[in-house]
C-alpha cells in the first residue's frame, strides 16, 4: 500500500466530469502549497513491511534543508475500488510520486496502481533503493515507464526532483 497525499473524499458515484473538477481542484491546492512553501508534495508508495524505513525517510527530508513536505494520508484499506479511489485522490494532491523500494515491493500490486495512477495523472515517480547494497526488484511499472531510480540519499533525492 502506499501513503501520503491529500484530502478530499471521493464519491464513486461522480459523474466523469465531476471527478474531473475534484482532480483538477487537488492539483491546484497541491500547487498552490508547493509556491507558498517551495517544497514538493510527495506522495510516497510502499510495501508496509517496510512502513519503518519510509518513516525514516521523511523525517530525514524534513528535519533538513530539503524541499520535501511528506503528509501521511496512507490508505490503510483493503486493495478494491475504494481503496483506489482513495488512492487516485491523494496522488492528484501531489506533484511527485517516490517509490521505496525494497525485497518485496515489486510483487505488491498496490504499489504498481500507485505507480501506474501516477503516471496517468502526469507526476514524475522516482524510485528510491531502501537497501543500496542489494538488488531488490523494481517494480513492473517503473521499468515500463523507465523511471529514475536512486540510492536513499536525500541529495540524491532531491537533485532527481529538482529534474522534474
Amino acid at each position: 500500500m502506499g501513503a501520503s497525499g491529500g484530502g478530499f473524499n471521493y464519491q464513486p458515484n461522480q459523474t466523469s466530469s465531476d471527478s474531473q473538477r475534484k482532480y483538477q481542484s487537488a492539483t491546484d491546492e497541491a500547487k498552490r502549497f508547493e509556491a507558498g512553501t517551495g517544497k514538493r508534495n510527495v506522495f510516497v508508495s510502499f510495501h508496509m513491511e517496510d512502513e519503518a524505513q519510509v518513516r525514516l525517510l521523511t523525517h530525514q527530508a524534513t528535519s533538513g534543508n530539503f524541499g520535501l513536505e511528506f503528509r501521511d494520508y496512507s490508505v490503510k484499506e483493503p486493495f478494491d475500488e475504494k481503496w483506489r479511489a482513495n488512492v487516485r485522490e491523494r496522488i492528484s494532491q501531489t506533484s511527485v510520486t517516490i517509490v521505496m523500494i525494497g525485497p518485496d515491493t515489486a510483487s505488491r500490486p498496490a504499489v504498481n496502481f500507485e505507480i501506474e495512477e501516477s503516471y496517468r495523472q502526469g507526476k514524475k515517480v522516482i524510485g528510491v533503493k531502501i537497501y543500496k547494497d542489494r538488488n531488490d526488484p523494481i517494480p513492473n511499472a517503473m521499468v515500463k515507464h523507465k523511471a529514475p531510480i536512486v540510492n536513499w540519499v536525500l541529495s540524491d533525492i532531491q537533485k532527481e526532483l529538482d529534474e522534474s
